[in-house]
């Protein structure tokens, strides 16, 4: 009789080869293969059972256990490679008895039919054997009509999937400041198929919470706001303090479209701003028990729906503030969620398009969810970031789709080591606002525009580095792309417009994704470009588009500006020749070229109702304006950085800006007026200093095309400071165009300034042949205003620091001339190149502002008289 534990029935290296393609997928000549094997199958299983044989199939290793023997394994050929580890075991159906008898003269015979010597027992297992085997067959033939029908809804299914899919286009028409309307315009569409696609447009809601598979309906938004103002304005009226734009303010104007929030890289008619009111919730910040907070793995998605959520928050102003309609803290044990859904209408339109989710900054560790889904993470309170969600998309025909967006913010403010400036939580006090002496209120979360815009899938610009030069009249662009698919190079060009919207110069040249020096040249009949100074303030506009060949429609284009000015240390030749004679007093700044003194205001940057968060533009053009208007020529914005478009604004009305770096804390304090403390700083473990340079970094790249910008101020007054070098020398590299030095100390030589702080001064500053002299802080000048003041003010600590308080207001106007008139000495007899008065505004609890926290009280009048003499 033929050996069954013997048998094969192919090549196992068929079988082997059979498995290498990777496939989620049957096709029919598959379900065909298999039902071939089923019958074989059918046959061997019963030959098994008769042998007493049990088979185990393990795909894992394509290895067949049984009984010491290797048996055929026909379901091997079908098996596809991906599936997870699947078992089957051949078990007999009913115990059989087969004579194995070595002695036995029918060992050698057939089982399949009658044979000599068969005996009425034998007979009947043959019959037996045969019936269970035409049991097995009409069991077969059952199989394979299921396995067809199951073929047939499959393809039913795709087609229907693949109709499905075909709701993502996009369509570019205008925009009107309604959400929803707005959004019309960006219905963007993925650029392949796949069946992953497909079971993501089939199973993708059963995947998500349950509350996500229910209708959403979004509000309009003017309905939104008509509906929640009472609620907002009563939290509104509580504020200790409103600046004249925060009482007029309506919650509707956040989401207005007439600033585009990123000025100097637009894509007119592409955006929407989702400033307004969101839900809000405070809960327990996650990783609170872990021990290990700032490198905490994400949370878990915000639950749907609308339980759990407080209330709602006018976006995008601090939860602490009252302008929020909140005016809550949060704390280092919490995190502040946000939630609202976005409408997205029925797909129609062009397609190729990305959905680009921007925050012009958001205070500090955030993570965003779209839709239940983690579509990235940022660290930093004041570098812009986005994110590309439009692969979290769900769109669906026939109507609108809300998209609902998460954001989760933990903020430790001074219990952690990052970047925070001049913020303290009071958390002993529970103050609707507790700020204490020199330190301001904290925020918590979004604190600037949250916006969306779509940009082109193939290729799109990315960033902008402007460099003019002078010396040459031309602009030097690196225009950074990014692009779809690897071994594109855009073709760029630049167009330069004079202000009645005249073509005045071009560059064009072929780029890589990391950006090309290209440059633009100034036509001949244009002339001399215009210079952009304090007192001339031009800019010309900048136009840039890619394309894919030198002669090929825009792919992408923005809008942006540029001015021609340069910045440096030195001194003007008629200048340098009538000091010839004079003793050594240092080096001055230039500015294309000329002298100029550098004589600015400190300026904090914060408001008594929005906190780190201006109440409107406007608000932050007054404040601009009153600088100017009072002779200063300089705005030193302290411990904080502002929206773009403040820089935008000093670009535009003419205001030089030196930027410090918010400080960080957690350090050991060394500093001293005196230098006492020069050559010496902190220690920051390799994370944190990594993030402190990261977030460098960002403010840098996003502000550095901005020409008001002359200076960086990485350090204060020895607050966080560490690695002093080796920062200056990143600072050196990535911006070679702009001066940089730390304010106030510790001084390591490095820089372009030697900058001390004296209260309240002036007084003079060592000049050195390779350094400009600098007076980084002086005057702190002290006088309320009665019912201007803040709440719980108290300036004694301030008086103990130096800072000078006065009884009336024209004791403060004469100790103001006084000062100036000492400062002009300093500039014109021991070399001085810049001061810096303390301070524009009063700020909480500090009284020693030249207008009161509301701006609502000038305190000296003739400022602009008294400061001209600082410029003869």
């Amino acid at each position: 009789m033929p050996s069954h534990s013997r048998g094969t029935t192919g090549d196992s290296s068929s079988a082997a080869s059979a498995l290498k393609p990777s496939r989620s997928y049957l096709t029919l000549a598959d379900l065909e293969h298999r039902d071939a094997a089923d019958d074989a199958a059918s046959g061997a299983d019963l030959d098994m059972q008769s042998n007493g044989q049990q088979v185990t199939l393990v795909q894992g290793n394509q290895t067949v256990h049984q009984g010491g023997t290797d048996l055929p394994n026909p379901f091997l050929d079908v098996l596809p490679s991906n599936v997870k580890e699947k078992v089957v075991s051949l078990t007999p159906v009913a115990p059989l008895v087969y004579n194995n008898n070595s002695n036995s003269n029918n060992g050698s015979q057939s089982l399949g039919g009658a044979s000599l010597g068969e005996g009425p027992q034998q007979q009947q297992q043959q019959q037996q054997l045969q019936h269970q085997r035409q049991e097995q067959v009409e069991a077969g033939a059952k199989r394979k009509g299921r396995k067809r029908q199951v073929a047939y809804l499959s393809i039913v299914i795709l087609v229907i999937a693949i109709f499905l899919r075909q709701d993502a286009v996009v369509d570019d028409s205008g925009l009107a400041r309604n959400v929803a309307e707005s959004l019309s315009s960006y219905r963007p569409r993925r650029e392949t198929w796949s069946y992953g696609g497909v079971v993501d447009s089939l199973l993708g809601p059963l995947a998500a919470p349950r509350s996500r598979s229910a209708k959403v309906e979004v509000e309009d938004d003017a309905a939104l706001f008509a509906r929640l103002f009472d609620g907002w304005n009563a939290t509104r009226a509580q504020a200790p303090m409103l600046t004249e734009w925060g009482e007029s303010l309506r919650p509707e104007d956040v989401a207005s479209t007439k600033h585009h929030p990123r000025p100097q890289l637009q894509r007119p008619g592409k955006w929407v701003n989702l400033n307004g009111f969101w839900d809000y919730r405070i809960e327990d910040y996650f990783a609170s028990a872990s021990g290990n907070n700032n490198n905490a793995a994400a949370p878990a998605p915000p639950t749907a729906g609308d339980s759990g959520y407080e209330g709602k928050i006018l976006v995008p102003f601090a939860i602490e503030s009252a302008l929020s309609g909140v005016g809550k803290a949060v704390g280092v044990d919490k995190q502040l969620v946000y939630r609202r859904f976005v409408d997205i209408p029925a797909s129609e339109g062009k397609e190729g398009e990305r959905y680009l989710l921007h925050f012009g900054a958001v205070d500090w560790k955030t993570w965003v969810y779209v839709n239940g889904r983690l579509a990235g993470s940022h660290e930093g309170g004041y570098d812009a970031f986005d994110l590309d969600i439009t692969d979290h998309l769900r769109l669906r025909p026939g109507g609108s789709s809300p998209q609902e967006l998460c954001v989760v913010v933990w903020d430790p403010t001074e219990d952690g080591q990052q970047p925070h400036g001049k913020q303290w939580q009071d958390k002993a006090s529970d103050r609707l606002i507790a700020p204490a002496g020199m330190w301001y209120t904290s925020v918590t979360g979004i604190w600037q525009t949250v916006w969306l815009e779509t940009v082109p899938a193939s290729v799109h610009i990315e960033a902008l580095e402007l460099r003019p030069d002078l010396a040459s009249e031309t602009l030097v662009a690196n225009v950074r792309t990014r692009v779809s698919r690897a071994g594109v190079a855009p073709f760029v060009r630049l167009t330069a417009l004079d202000e009645d919207g005249a073509v005045v110069g071009s560059g064009s040249g072929w780029s890589s994704p990391e950006g090309d020096a290209i440059v633009l040249r100034f036509a001949e009949a244009h002339g001399a470009p215009k210079r952009w100074s304090p007192d001339s303030p031009f800019l010309y506009d900048l136009k840039v588009s890619v394309h894919l060949s030198g002669t090929g429609e825009a792919i992408d284009e923005v809008e942006s500006y540029f001015a021609m000015r340069e910045v440096g240390l030195g001194r003007s030749a008629p200048k340098a020749a009538a000091m010839a004679e004079e003793a050594e007093v240092g080096p001055r700044f230039l500015l294309n070229g000329e002298e100029v003194f550098q004589y600015g205001v400190l300026d904090q940057g914060w408001w008594p109702d929005g906190l780190y968060t201006p109440p409107s533009e406007e608000a932050l053009a007054s404040d601009i304006l009153k600088a100017k208007d009072f002779g200063f020529n300089l705005i030193r914005k302290h411990a904080k950085v502002e929206p773009d478009r403040f820089y935008h604004l000093c670009d535009k009305l003419g205001m030089l800006v030196w930027q410090d770096m918010p400080s960080a804390s957690g350090m050991k304090y060394m500093w001293s007026p005196d230098g006492a403390h020069d050559y010496m700083e902190g220690e920051k473990a390799p994370p944190l200093a990594s993030s402190f340079v990261r977030e460098l970094q960002g403010v840098v790249r996003g502000l550095r095309n901005h020409p008001s910008i002359v200076a960086w101020i990485p350090f204060n007054e020895g607050w966080g400071q560490f690695d002093s070098a080796a920062i200056f020398e990143w600072l050196a590299r990535a911006d070679p165009d702009r001066m940089h030095w730390v304010s106030g100390g510790n001084d390591f030589g490095l820089g372009h300034a030697l900058d001390r702080h004296v209260y309240p001064g002036p007084a003079s500053v060592r000049p050195e042949s390779g350094r400009a002299s600098v007076l980084g802080e002086f005057g702190g000048n002290g006088f309320a205003i009665s019912s201007h003041t803040w709440q719980g003010g108290n300036y004694e600590s301030f008086t103990q620091w130096g800072y000078p308080q006065v009884e009336s207001l024209v004791a403060l106007e004469d100790l103001y001339a006084s000062q100036v008139r000492d400062l002009r000495a300093l500039a014109s007899q021991e070399g001085l190149a810049a001061a810096i008065f303390t301070q524009l505004t009063d700020v909480e609890c500090e009284v020693n502002g030249l207008i009161t926290y509301d701006r609502k009280h000038t305190k000296i009048e003739n400022l602009s008289a008294m400061n001209a003499v600082l410029y003869t």
